[in-house]
């Protein structure tokens, strides 16, 4: 896992109610249709084939090609052996309930709620979480200007989670990785946000 601190830099909050922008956001939808579809005789293509987003840009790249994508459970043949159904469940947990983010960015931790799930992080801090598979070792904190959320099970793929405002503080760009697994190919998706409206930003905690 990456080294991350337990301080916000000076001058960063990413405190606020977000609206996604799909424009400028990947379809996750559509990715989830890429992670499984059927290629014979090719092997899994890279992440940038079926995500989009950048790390450093102000938003996601072009989206890969469309593909013979089947939905969210297809079963893919393996010459001679019984169908199996691929396993994305953790795929799905990350990418549910995307329209809309709420942080509160406090002291000694980060609140994310996306509308379907509330998270609570303390920066810098190693814990045990639960996952499909089982657990996961989860580390979250400060590198440089960017929120690094950090999951790693014991089996199965990892998640890095990014957050961060752009450069002139006006959105909130998450990007999600999830490594490949199996027949599972590697996921990269970014999600750009703008203030939403009609939606207050929570309140930050008052100091003692």
């Amino acid at each position: 896992m990456s080294r991350l601190s337990d301080e916000a830099p000076p001058g960063v909050n990413l405190s606020g109610a977000w609206q996604l922008d799909p424009q400028l956001s990947t379809d996750s939808r559509q990715v989830l249709q890429h992670l499984v579809q059927k290629r014979k005789g090719r092997p899994p293509p890279d992440a940038d084939e079926i995500g989009a987003g950048s790390d450093t840009g102000e938003g996601p790249d072009e989206q890969g090609p469309p593909g013979g994508g089947r939905g969210y459970g297809p079963r893919v043949s393996q010459g001679g052996v019984n169908d199996l159904p691929v396993d994305i469940t953790l795929q799905l947990s990350m990418l549910r309930g995307g329209d809309f983010l709420r942080i509160e960015q406090r002291p000694s931790e980060l609140v994310v709620s996306n509308g379907d799930t509330t998270r609570t992080f303390v920066p810098g801090e190693r814990s045990v979480v639960s996952v499909p598979s089982g657990v996961a070792d989860q580390r979250s904190g400060w590198k440089g200007k960017q929120y690094w959320i950090q999951i790693r099970p014991q089996v199965g793929p990892s998640v890095t989670e990014k957050l961060r405002l752009s450069d002139k503080g006006d959105q909130l760009i998450e990007t999600i990785d999830i490594t490949g697994e199996g027949r599972v190919r590697p996921l990269h998706v970014t999600r750009v946000y703008t203030p939403a409206r009609g939606i207050p930003a929570p309140p930050l905690p008052l100091e003692n």
